[in-house]
Protein backbone atom coordinates (compact mmCIF):
# COMPACT_ATOMS: atom_id res chain seq x y z
CA UNK A 1 0.00 0.00 0.00
CA UNK A 2 1.43 3.30 -0.81
CA UNK A 3 1.31 6.68 1.36
CA UNK A 4 -1.31 7.87 -0.32
CA UNK A 5 -3.82 5.17 -0.07
CA UNK A 6 -4.52 1.30 -2.26
CA UNK A 7 -3.33 0.65 -5.27
CA UNK A 8 -6.38 1.08 -7.22
CA UNK A 9 -7.09 -1.97 -10.29
CA UNK A 10 -6.67 -0.85 -13.67
CA UNK A 11 -10.38 -0.26 -15.18
CA UNK A 12 -11.64 -3.02 -17.90
CA UNK A 13 -12.04 -0.53 -20.59
CA UNK A 14 -7.99 0.20 -20.11
CA UNK A 15 -7.06 -3.96 -20.31
CA UNK A 16 -8.90 -4.18 -22.88
CA UNK A 17 -7.82 -1.75 -25.04
CA UNK A 18 -4.00 -2.45 -23.97
CA UNK A 19 -4.16 -6.48 -25.03
CA UNK A 20 -5.90 -4.92 -28.19
CA UNK A 21 -3.19 -2.38 -28.40
CA UNK A 22 -0.47 -5.42 -27.21
CA UNK A 23 -2.22 -7.84 -30.37
CA UNK A 24 -1.97 -4.92 -33.24
CA UNK A 25 1.85 -4.68 -31.87
CA UNK A 26 2.14 -8.16 -32.38
CA UNK A 27 0.77 -8.38 -35.75
CA UNK A 28 2.99 -5.40 -37.11
CA UNK A 29 6.07 -7.30 -35.87
CA UNK A 30 4.85 -10.55 -37.65
CA UNK A 31 3.84 -8.96 -40.52
CA UNK A 32 7.02 -6.67 -40.94
CA UNK A 33 8.76 -10.44 -40.50
CA UNK A 34 7.31 -11.67 -43.18
CA UNK A 35 7.98 -8.69 -45.56
CA UNK A 36 11.90 -9.48 -44.74
CA UNK A 37 11.58 -12.84 -45.24
CA UNK A 38 9.62 -12.39 -48.64
CA UNK A 39 12.54 -10.52 -50.13
CA UNK A 40 15.47 -12.52 -48.29
CA UNK A 41 14.16 -15.62 -50.38
CA UNK A 42 13.93 -13.19 -53.81
CA UNK A 43 17.08 -12.33 -54.38
CA UNK A 44 16.41 -11.31 -57.90
CA UNK A 45 14.23 -8.61 -56.69
CA UNK A 46 16.90 -7.29 -54.44
CA UNK A 47 19.44 -6.83 -56.40
CA UNK A 48 17.47 -4.61 -59.23
CA UNK A 49 16.10 -3.18 -55.80
CA UNK A 50 19.48 -2.50 -54.93
CA UNK A 51 20.62 -1.25 -58.77
CA UNK A 52 17.75 0.69 -58.97
CA UNK A 53 18.82 2.75 -55.64
CA UNK A 54 22.50 3.14 -56.23
CA UNK A 55 21.26 4.55 -59.97
CA UNK A 56 18.75 6.80 -58.32
CA UNK A 57 21.50 8.22 -55.61
CA UNK A 58 24.06 8.94 -58.63
CA UNK A 59 21.24 10.35 -60.87
CA UNK A 60 21.18 13.10 -57.96
CA UNK A 61 24.32 14.02 -58.18
CA UNK A 62 24.50 14.43 -62.05
CA UNK A 63 24.09 18.12 -61.84
CA UNK A 64 27.33 18.55 -60.04
CA UNK A 65 28.96 16.13 -61.93
CA UNK A 66 28.51 18.04 -65.44
CA UNK A 67 29.40 21.24 -63.57
CA UNK A 68 32.47 19.90 -62.05
CA UNK A 69 33.99 17.05 -64.40
CA UNK A 70 34.10 15.46 -60.72
CA UNK A 71 32.69 12.38 -59.07
CA UNK A 72 31.34 13.78 -55.51
CA UNK A 73 33.17 12.26 -52.55
CA UNK A 74 29.78 10.92 -51.26
CA UNK A 75 29.96 8.70 -54.90
CA UNK A 76 33.40 7.40 -54.25
CA UNK A 77 32.27 5.42 -50.93
CA UNK A 78 31.14 1.99 -50.69
CA UNK A 79 28.06 1.09 -50.50
CA UNK A 80 28.72 -1.37 -47.77
CA UNK A 81 31.47 -3.11 -46.09
CA UNK A 82 33.96 -5.69 -48.57
CA UNK A 83 32.09 -4.41 -51.24
CA UNK A 84 33.39 -2.49 -54.53
CA UNK A 85 31.70 -0.59 -57.55
CA UNK A 86 31.93 1.26 -60.85
CA UNK A 87 29.64 3.31 -62.81
CA UNK A 88 29.32 5.31 -65.69
CA UNK A 89 27.08 7.56 -66.79
CA UNK A 90 26.12 8.33 -70.63
CA UNK A 91 23.89 11.00 -72.46
CA UNK A 92 21.73 10.51 -75.35
CA UNK A 93 24.06 10.98 -77.84
CA UNK A 94 26.52 8.24 -75.72
CA UNK A 95 29.09 10.70 -74.31
CA UNK A 96 30.16 9.69 -70.72
CA UNK A 97 29.42 12.68 -68.79
CA UNK A 98 30.98 10.69 -65.54
CA UNK A 99 32.18 7.61 -64.62
CA UNK A 100 34.14 5.98 -61.14
CA UNK A 101 35.48 2.60 -60.37
CA UNK A 102 36.92 1.71 -56.68
CA UNK A 103 38.67 -1.62 -57.51
CA UNK A 104 39.32 -4.09 -60.04
CA UNK A 105 35.80 -4.09 -61.33
CA UNK A 106 35.52 -1.81 -64.22
CA UNK A 107 32.01 -1.20 -66.58
CA UNK A 108 32.61 -1.52 -70.54
CA UNK A 109 32.48 2.05 -72.48
CA UNK A 110 29.10 1.04 -74.49
CA UNK A 111 26.33 3.24 -74.95
CA UNK A 112 23.19 1.55 -74.14
CA UNK A 113 20.70 1.43 -76.77
CA UNK A 114 18.03 4.88 -75.99
CA UNK A 115 14.96 2.35 -76.07
CA UNK A 116 16.82 0.25 -72.98
CA UNK A 117 15.02 1.84 -69.39
CA UNK A 118 15.87 -1.31 -67.41
CA UNK A 119 18.84 -4.49 -67.24
CA UNK A 120 19.91 -6.38 -64.49
CA UNK A 121 21.87 -9.62 -64.29
CA UNK A 122 24.04 -11.18 -61.21
CA UNK A 123 27.09 -13.79 -61.65
CA UNK A 124 28.52 -15.89 -58.48
CA UNK A 125 31.62 -16.92 -57.68
CA UNK A 126 31.35 -18.99 -54.24
CA UNK A 127 29.90 -17.20 -51.69
CA UNK A 128 30.46 -13.62 -54.02
CA UNK A 129 28.36 -12.22 -56.31
CA UNK A 130 28.37 -9.34 -58.96
CA UNK A 131 25.35 -7.30 -59.85
CA UNK A 132 25.47 -5.37 -62.99
CA UNK A 133 22.67 -3.10 -64.07
CA UNK A 134 21.69 -0.26 -66.21
CA UNK A 135 18.82 2.52 -65.17
CA UNK A 136 17.76 5.07 -67.80
CA UNK A 137 16.68 8.20 -65.44
CA UNK A 138 15.94 11.53 -66.82
CA UNK A 139 17.22 14.78 -64.83
CA UNK A 140 16.21 18.21 -66.01
CA UNK A 141 13.85 16.76 -68.41
CA UNK A 142 17.24 14.97 -70.12
CA UNK A 143 17.27 11.45 -70.12
CA UNK A 144 20.63 9.62 -68.82
CA UNK A 145 21.54 5.79 -69.22
CA UNK A 146 23.19 4.85 -65.37
CA UNK A 147 25.17 1.40 -65.61
CA UNK A 148 26.43 0.16 -62.52
CA UNK A 149 28.63 -2.75 -61.40
CA UNK A 150 28.26 -3.96 -57.57
CA UNK A 151 30.66 -7.18 -55.89
CA UNK A 152 30.21 -8.14 -53.07
CA UNK A 153 29.41 -10.88 -50.46
CA UNK A 154 27.07 -11.54 -48.11
CA UNK A 155 23.38 -9.83 -47.25
CA UNK A 156 24.86 -6.74 -45.76
CA UNK A 157 24.75 -4.65 -49.01
CA UNK A 158 21.14 -5.42 -49.23
CA UNK A 159 20.31 -4.31 -46.14
CA UNK A 160 19.69 -0.68 -46.49
CA UNK A 161 17.82 -1.36 -49.70
CA UNK A 162 15.44 -4.02 -47.41
CA UNK A 163 15.09 -0.75 -44.67
CA UNK A 164 14.25 1.79 -47.19
CA UNK A 165 11.63 -0.57 -48.55
CA UNK A 166 10.00 -1.72 -45.60
CA UNK A 167 10.26 1.96 -44.54
CA UNK A 168 8.61 4.31 -47.70
CA UNK A 169 6.18 0.55 -48.56
CA UNK A 170 5.42 -1.32 -45.82
CA UNK A 171 6.17 0.58 -42.54
CA UNK A 172 4.17 3.21 -43.11
CA UNK A 173 0.98 1.98 -44.74
CA UNK A 174 1.40 -0.59 -41.54
CA UNK A 175 1.25 2.63 -39.13
CA UNK A 176 -1.44 4.10 -40.45
CA UNK A 177 -3.73 0.56 -40.94
CA UNK A 178 -2.12 -0.27 -37.46
CA UNK A 179 -3.19 3.09 -35.66
CA UNK A 180 -7.05 3.05 -37.35
CA UNK A 181 -7.58 -0.71 -36.06
CA UNK A 182 -6.41 0.58 -32.56
CA UNK A 183 -8.82 3.27 -33.01
CA UNK A 184 -11.43 0.83 -34.29
CA UNK A 185 -10.82 -1.68 -31.39
CA UNK A 186 -10.93 1.48 -28.87
CA UNK A 187 -14.50 2.37 -30.09
CA UNK A 188 -15.63 -1.01 -29.91
CA UNK A 189 -14.51 -1.91 -26.62
CA UNK A 190 -15.75 1.51 -25.13
CA UNK A 191 -19.56 0.72 -26.85
CA UNK A 192 -19.03 -2.71 -25.47
CA UNK A 193 -18.85 -1.55 -22.16
CA UNK A 194 -21.33 1.28 -21.98
CA UNK A 195 -24.03 -0.76 -20.90
CA UNK A 196 -21.66 -1.64 -17.87
CA UNK A 197 -20.96 1.81 -17.34
CA UNK A 198 -25.22 2.38 -17.45
CA UNK A 199 -25.44 -0.17 -14.89
CA UNK A 200 -23.44 1.19 -12.93
CA UNK A 201 -23.98 4.70 -12.98
CA UNK A 202 -28.00 2.52 -12.24
CA UNK A 203 -26.68 1.10 -9.21
CA UNK A 204 -24.88 3.80 -8.22
CA UNK A 205 -28.22 6.26 -8.19
CA UNK A 206 -29.82 3.55 -6.17
CA UNK A 207 -31.40 5.95 -2.98
CA UNK A 208 -31.56 3.67 0.23
CA UNK A 209 -34.82 4.78 1.29
CA UNK A 210 -36.07 3.61 -2.04
CA UNK A 211 -35.21 -0.39 -1.61
CA UNK A 212 -38.37 -1.17 -4.29
CA UNK A 213 -36.11 0.47 -7.32
CA UNK A 214 -34.79 -2.02 -9.69
CA UNK A 215 -32.59 -1.74 -12.53
CA UNK A 216 -33.84 -2.10 -16.08
CA UNK A 217 -32.82 -4.63 -18.38
CA UNK A 218 -32.10 -3.32 -21.93
CA UNK A 219 -31.12 -5.10 -24.87
CA UNK A 220 -27.30 -5.90 -23.86
CA UNK A 221 -24.90 -8.82 -23.68
CA UNK A 222 -25.81 -11.32 -21.45
CA UNK A 223 -22.97 -11.08 -19.17
CA UNK A 224 -24.19 -7.73 -18.15
CA UNK A 225 -28.13 -8.90 -18.62
CA UNK A 226 -26.97 -11.52 -15.78
CA UNK A 227 -25.21 -8.83 -13.80
CA UNK A 228 -28.26 -7.15 -13.96
CA UNK A 229 -30.69 -9.56 -13.07
CA UNK A 230 -28.21 -10.37 -10.19
CA UNK A 231 -28.42 -7.04 -8.46
CA UNK A 232 -32.31 -6.89 -8.69
CA UNK A 233 -32.30 -9.99 -7.44
CA UNK A 234 -30.02 -8.80 -4.62
CA UNK A 235 -32.62 -5.88 -3.81
CA UNK A 236 -35.26 -8.14 -3.76
CA UNK A 237 -33.46 -9.68 -0.69
CA UNK A 238 -32.78 -6.37 1.01
CA UNK A 239 -36.09 -5.17 -0.16
CA UNK A 240 -37.89 -8.19 2.14
CA UNK A 241 -34.92 -7.75 4.91
CA UNK A 242 -36.00 -3.98 5.45
CA UNK A 243 -39.58 -4.74 4.89
CA UNK A 244 -39.50 -7.44 7.81
CA UNK A 245 -37.06 -4.65 9.75
CA UNK A 246 -39.77 -2.13 9.40
CA UNK A 247 -43.29 -4.31 9.60
CA UNK A 248 -41.01 -5.61 13.24
CA UNK A 249 -40.51 -2.26 14.57
CA UNK A 250 -44.10 -0.94 13.60
CA UNK A 251 -45.38 -4.84 15.11
CA UNK A 252 -43.10 -4.37 18.42
CA UNK A 253 -44.48 -0.84 18.91
CA UNK A 254 -48.23 -1.18 18.45
CA UNK A 255 -47.85 -4.77 20.73
CA UNK A 256 -46.05 -2.60 23.24
CA UNK A 257 -48.73 0.37 23.48
CA UNK A 258 -51.21 -1.88 25.60
CA UNK A 259 -49.20 -3.06 28.61
CA UNK A 260 -47.47 0.56 28.54
CA UNK A 261 -51.06 2.07 28.90
CA UNK A 262 -51.84 -0.15 31.84
CA UNK A 263 -48.36 0.57 33.57
CA UNK A 264 -48.77 3.80 33.43
CA UNK A 265 -52.58 3.45 34.80
CA UNK A 266 -50.72 1.61 37.22
CA UNK A 267 -48.86 4.06 37.96
CA UNK A 268 -51.13 6.61 38.54
CA UNK A 269 -52.57 4.64 41.37
CA UNK A 270 -49.33 4.60 43.55
CA UNK A 271 -49.25 7.32 46.16
CA UNK A 272 -47.71 10.69 45.24
CA UNK A 273 -44.48 10.89 46.00
CA UNK A 274 -40.44 11.68 44.36
CA UNK A 275 -40.82 7.63 43.44
CA UNK A 276 -43.98 8.09 41.65
CA UNK A 277 -42.53 11.01 39.50
CA UNK A 278 -39.80 9.18 38.39
CA UNK A 279 -41.64 6.20 37.33
CA UNK A 280 -44.46 8.75 35.51
CA UNK A 281 -41.46 10.42 33.46
CA UNK A 282 -39.87 7.07 32.64
CA UNK A 283 -43.23 5.74 31.56
CA UNK A 284 -44.23 9.34 29.52
CA UNK A 285 -40.38 8.57 27.98
CA UNK A 286 -41.37 5.12 26.90
CA UNK A 287 -44.43 6.25 25.29
CA UNK A 288 -42.51 8.67 23.02
CA UNK A 289 -40.38 6.36 22.46
CA UNK A 290 -42.97 3.52 21.31
CA UNK A 291 -44.62 6.17 19.24
CA UNK A 292 -41.98 7.51 16.83
CA UNK A 293 -41.41 3.45 16.53
CA UNK A 294 -45.18 3.79 15.25
CA UNK A 295 -44.17 7.00 13.31
CA UNK A 296 -41.08 5.83 11.78
CA UNK A 297 -43.19 2.51 10.32
CA UNK A 298 -45.88 4.87 9.14
CA UNK A 299 -43.55 6.88 7.68
CA UNK A 300 -41.31 4.57 5.41
CA UNK A 301 -44.32 3.09 4.03
CA UNK A 302 -45.56 6.71 3.09
CA UNK A 303 -47.14 6.88 -0.30
CA UNK A 304 -48.12 10.38 -1.19
CA UNK A 305 -51.21 11.18 -3.82
CA UNK A 306 -49.99 13.82 -6.57
CA UNK A 307 -53.86 15.03 -5.73
CA UNK A 308 -53.27 15.80 -1.97
CA UNK A 309 -53.09 19.24 -0.14
CA UNK A 310 -52.89 19.75 3.33
CA UNK A 311 -53.19 22.98 5.21
CA UNK A 312 -50.45 23.97 7.47
CA UNK A 313 -52.34 26.55 9.26
CA UNK A 314 -54.99 23.69 10.26
CA UNK A 315 -52.23 21.46 10.82
CA UNK A 316 -49.83 23.49 13.46
CA UNK A 317 -52.96 24.70 14.95
CA UNK A 318 -53.91 20.87 16.23
CA UNK A 319 -50.63 19.93 16.97
CA UNK A 320 -49.88 22.80 19.25
CA UNK A 321 -53.62 22.46 20.87
CA UNK A 322 -52.61 18.41 20.99
CA UNK A 323 -49.66 19.31 23.05
CA UNK A 324 -50.40 21.85 25.43
CA UNK A 325 -51.41 19.82 27.96
CA UNK A 326 -47.47 17.78 27.82
CA UNK A 327 -46.06 21.19 28.14
CA UNK A 328 -48.27 22.45 30.96
CA UNK A 329 -47.59 19.60 32.95
CA UNK A 330 -43.59 20.08 32.70
CA UNK A 331 -44.18 24.01 33.63
CA UNK A 332 -43.65 24.81 29.83
CA UNK A 333 -46.74 26.61 27.59
CA UNK A 334 -47.07 26.43 23.43
CA UNK A 335 -48.19 29.66 21.91
CA UNK A 336 -49.67 29.18 18.37
CA UNK A 337 -49.67 31.63 15.79
CA UNK A 338 -50.36 31.85 11.96
CA UNK A 339 -48.49 34.27 9.54
CA UNK A 340 -49.96 33.27 6.37
CA UNK A 341 -49.67 29.76 6.02
CA UNK A 342 -50.88 28.03 2.93
CA UNK A 343 -51.66 24.60 1.31
CA UNK A 344 -49.10 22.75 0.20
CA UNK A 345 -48.82 19.30 -1.44
CA UNK A 346 -48.42 16.55 0.95
CA UNK A 347 -49.96 14.22 3.64
CA UNK A 348 -51.39 16.32 6.40
CA UNK A 349 -50.86 13.63 8.66
CA UNK A 350 -47.23 12.44 8.28
CA UNK A 351 -46.60 16.42 8.51
CA UNK A 352 -48.64 16.61 11.73
CA UNK A 353 -45.92 13.53 12.88
CA UNK A 354 -43.41 16.02 11.84
CA UNK A 355 -44.45 19.07 13.20
CA UNK A 356 -45.50 16.84 16.89
CA UNK A 357 -41.87 15.60 17.09
CA UNK A 358 -40.81 19.41 16.53
CA UNK A 359 -42.70 20.61 19.41
CA UNK A 360 -41.75 17.40 21.66
CA UNK A 361 -38.45 18.45 21.02
CA UNK A 362 -38.67 21.92 21.86
CA UNK A 363 -40.43 21.26 24.91
CA UNK A 364 -38.09 18.88 26.16
CA UNK A 365 -35.26 21.40 25.96
CA UNK A 366 -36.57 24.72 26.77
CA UNK A 367 -36.23 25.60 30.15
CA UNK A 368 -39.20 25.81 32.70
CA UNK A 369 -41.69 28.73 32.40
CA UNK A 370 -40.71 29.47 28.98
CA UNK A 371 -42.99 29.49 26.11
CA UNK A 372 -42.47 27.12 22.81
CA UNK A 373 -43.15 28.92 19.43
CA UNK A 374 -45.18 27.31 16.73
CA UNK A 375 -45.80 29.47 13.52
CA UNK A 376 -47.53 28.35 10.52
CA UNK A 377 -45.93 30.55 7.40
CA UNK A 378 -45.67 32.57 5.89
CA UNK A 379 -46.53 30.76 2.62
CA UNK A 380 -45.45 27.03 2.54
CA UNK A 381 -43.88 26.32 5.98
CA UNK A 382 -43.85 25.98 9.67
CA UNK A 383 -41.68 26.70 12.41
CA UNK A 384 -41.02 25.94 15.94
CA UNK A 385 -38.94 28.21 18.08
CA UNK A 386 -38.08 27.31 21.93
CA UNK A 387 -35.33 28.69 24.66
CA UNK A 388 -33.40 26.40 24.86
CA UNK A 389 -29.52 26.09 24.57
CA UNK A 390 -29.68 25.98 20.69
CA UNK A 391 -27.95 23.40 18.52
CA UNK A 392 -24.53 24.08 17.39
CA UNK A 393 -23.98 24.81 13.59
CA UNK A 394 -21.58 21.93 13.61
CA UNK A 395 -23.65 19.54 14.89
CA UNK A 396 -27.13 20.21 12.38
CA UNK A 397 -26.52 17.83 9.94
CA UNK A 398 -25.81 15.06 12.31
CA UNK A 399 -29.11 15.67 14.65
CA UNK A 400 -31.46 14.83 11.73
CA UNK A 401 -29.80 11.14 11.54
CA UNK A 402 -31.40 8.57 13.96
CA UNK A 403 -30.71 8.45 17.38
CA UNK A 404 -28.28 10.75 17.53
CA UNK A 405 -28.07 13.01 20.90
CA UNK A 406 -26.03 15.95 21.70
CA UNK A 407 -26.35 15.83 24.83
CA UNK A 408 -25.58 11.86 25.96
CA UNK A 409 -25.88 12.64 29.80
CA UNK A 410 -30.08 13.35 29.08
CA UNK A 411 -31.77 9.83 29.34
CA UNK A 412 -35.02 11.16 27.83
CA UNK A 413 -35.28 10.82 24.24
CA UNK A 414 -33.84 8.20 21.62
CA UNK A 415 -32.57 10.80 19.02
CA UNK A 416 -35.66 10.15 16.94
CA UNK A 417 -37.48 13.22 16.76
CA UNK A 418 -35.51 15.20 13.94
CA UNK A 419 -35.32 12.29 12.23
CA UNK A 420 -38.77 11.78 11.81
CA UNK A 421 -39.34 14.80 10.64
CA UNK A 422 -36.14 14.81 8.05
CA UNK A 423 -37.54 11.96 6.80
CA UNK A 424 -41.26 13.29 6.20
CA UNK A 425 -39.76 16.51 4.81
CA UNK A 426 -37.36 14.38 2.04
CA UNK A 427 -40.56 12.50 0.86
CA UNK A 428 -42.45 15.65 0.44
CA UNK A 429 -39.49 17.12 -1.70
CA UNK A 430 -38.84 19.76 0.80
CA UNK A 431 -36.21 20.40 3.60
CA UNK A 432 -35.60 21.01 7.48
CA UNK A 433 -33.51 23.74 8.18
CA UNK A 434 -31.68 24.46 11.84
CA UNK A 435 -31.28 28.18 12.73
CA UNK A 436 -30.39 30.22 15.92
CA UNK A 437 -33.46 31.81 17.26
CA UNK A 438 -33.11 35.75 17.61
CA UNK A 439 -32.15 36.03 21.57
CA UNK A 440 -31.19 32.16 21.86
CA UNK A 441 -32.61 28.83 21.83
CA UNK A 442 -33.24 26.83 18.44
CA UNK A 443 -35.34 27.61 15.52
CA UNK A 444 -36.68 24.56 13.07
CA UNK A 445 -38.39 25.26 10.24
CA UNK A 446 -40.12 22.74 7.84
CA UNK A 447 -39.72 24.26 4.48
CA UNK A 448 -42.02 22.66 1.56
CA UNK A 449 -41.19 22.99 -2.30
CA UNK A 450 -42.01 26.71 -3.85
CA UNK A 451 -42.18 27.90 -0.61
CA UNK A 452 -40.60 31.47 0.16
CA UNK A 453 -38.84 31.86 3.60
CA UNK A 454 -38.58 34.67 5.88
Amino acid sequence: MSRDGPHQPRSLFFRLSMRLALVGLVFMVVELSAVVWSYVNRPNELDQLLISAEADRIASDIPQMRASSTVPEDLRQPIAKGTQRAFLIHERGGGVIGQFDDGDIKVADEAPASFLVIRTQRENWGNRFLLSGTRRVTVADEPFWITVAIAGQGFGPFVPVIFNEIRFHVLFPLLLLSLLFLLFNFSVVRSTLRPLRATIAAVDGIDPAQVAMRIETKASSREVQALVSAVNRMLERVERAVRTLKDFAGDAAHELRTPLAIMMLSIGKLPEGEAKSRLAADAQGMKRLVDQMLDLSHVTALEIDANTRADLRAIASDVASELTPLAVARSRSIAFRDAGATEVHGHADAIGRALRNLVENAVSHTPPRTVVEVVAGPGGQCSVRDHGPGIPAAQRSAVLERFHRLDKSRTEGAGLGLAIASTIMTLHGGEIRIEDAPGGGALVRLIFPDSSSS
